[in-house]
């Protein structure tokens, strides 16, 4: 194949900056694929990592159509007089252009480099993965999907009926009751994390027990000076008679309120022992006041 065609009209510059913008696209879409496969192992990635090369892909995708989209430079010019003159522009510079090799090719190559482009067909890589994924996804389907419908894999018949070949209602109406599934799924789980969250507190669902500091393994007062650690002794001593005194505080504003006020019991009296002792024992009346607690002995 001769070719006369000269390429110095063309914007080469732009399409050059195409070419590399639609690399860049091809290596993002490689580098999410490799995330989300993951080695073939049997967990999903973190989803920072997915949305992030996804929102990475996307913005390049974005300034491609951006540029594609965008019209030629004006193009400047020079008068008789040397005056330059900047013209208006001419519109999108890709629109009048159509593939052409600009060089001899052979037929392999006419088909498996030029034919692609023109026809607008997926890369073999691409097409592969795809065939994969959507005989993966129709094992799982009661009409296997388009497999079914093209005839390549027969799903099994109801009970008590004769198989029959599914048509493309059949797969469209599964997909949508898959769909609808899906999002009642996700409508669930959302309503249950909401109940979660205004049910329990945001620090009683993420409290961490401290260690009080009496169950370290490390006392603080060690390498201490000696008048240090009598002095932090004494405090210690004074603070747990002032916490006794105010548990029992507590506690007798909790009895005052179980104990009726006019309530007496009479105790019995204690039996002394055989042998005679010191100390002889007599019938004691209580009373119990809520104010003082006062026992009164008669």
């Amino acid at each position: 194949m001769t070719s006369s065609f000269s390429p110095s009209p063309l914007p080469v510059d732009q399409l050059e900056s195409l070419r590399f913008k639609a690399n860049q696209i091809i290596d993002s879409i490689y580098v999410l694929q490799r995330t989300i496969e993951a080695g073939n192992q049997n967990y999903m990635p973190a989803w920072p990592d997915i949305l992030s090369k996804y929102n990475m892909l996307l913005s390049q995708t974005h300034n491609f159509s951006t540029a594609l989209a965008a019209p030629a430079a004006a193009a400047l010019s020079f008068g008789p007089n040397g005056v330059p003159h900047v013209g208006r522009p001419s519109g999108n510079p890709y629109a009048a252009l159509s593939l052409h090799p600009s060089v001899a090719m052979s037929d392999m190559q006419l088909d498996t480099e030029v034919i692609p482009l023109l026809r607008n067909q997926q890369t073999t890589d691409v097409l592969r993965m795809e065939n994969e994924s959507v005989r993966r996804l129709s094992s799982h389907m009661a009409t296997r999907g388009a497999l079914g419908v093209l005839g390549t894999v027969v799903p099994p018949p109801a009970l008590g009926g004769a198989p029959r070949k599914p048509e493309h209602e059949d797969v469209l109406r599964e997909c949508d009751s898959i769909r609808a599934e899906h999002d009642q799924r996700v409508e669930r789980a959302v309503r249950a994390v909401a109940m979660l969250r205004d049910k329990f507190e945001l620090r009683q669902r993420v409290a961490v027990e401290v260690e009080e500091p009496e169950e370290l393994s490390w006392d603080p007062r060690i390498g201490m000076p000696s008048d240090a650690r009598a002095a932090g002794g004494d405090d210690d001593a004074g603070m747990e008679t002032e916490g006794t005194s105010g548990d029992d505080e507590d506690e007798d504003v909790v009895e005052g309120e179980l104990v009726d006020t006019n309530m007496t019991t009479d105790s019995p009296a204690a039996v002394p022992p055989s042998s005679g002792g010191l100390f002889a024992f007599a019938p004691a009346s209580v009373t119990v006041t809520p104010s003082t607690n006062d026992v009164n002995m008669f």
